[in-house]
């Protein structure tokens, strides 16, 4: 993929949602817009991609980048912990650095990509 896609820019818009106004990291993006992409039209059963889920992917690539991105050069997690909490497993940094996305936003995206979900049956 190069970035754009029936005129959208995927790319461009993945890089508004992160701030980054050069090219330096381009090429890692459109690794993680085909990424993202290839796991909606998995979780959609779709072989194309609705123009009403570009923007979910883009946000979905966004949140990716972020996550994956969020540990520095020696697989530690960048940040000042606040808090660790073992049987909820979660993790709160005092600095404002957030880890992982807020469980509301996932549930939206859910409900986003169940619109365009398509079942199969099984022929009898």
């Amino acid at each position: 993929m190069d970035g754009t896609e029936a005129g959208f820019d995927f790319l461009s818009t993945v890089k508004v949602l992160l701030g980054i106004t050069d090219d330096t990291k381009d090429t890692e993006l459109n690794v993680y817009v085909d990424m993202t992409k290839q796991t909606v039209l998995n979780y959609c059963n779709r072989s194309d991609l609705p123009e009403a889920l570009n923007y979910t992917l883009c946000q979905m690539t966004a949140d990716t980048y972020r996550d994956l991105t969020a540990s520095n050069t020696r697989g530690e997690v960048a940040g000042n912990v606040g808090s660790i909490s073992e049987d909820g497993r979660s993790v709160s940094f005092t600095n404002g650095t957030e880890f992982k996305t807020a469980i509301e936003d996932r549930v939206t995206r859910t409900t986003e990509l169940n619109r365009y979900k398509k079942l199969y049956r099984l022929e009898d």
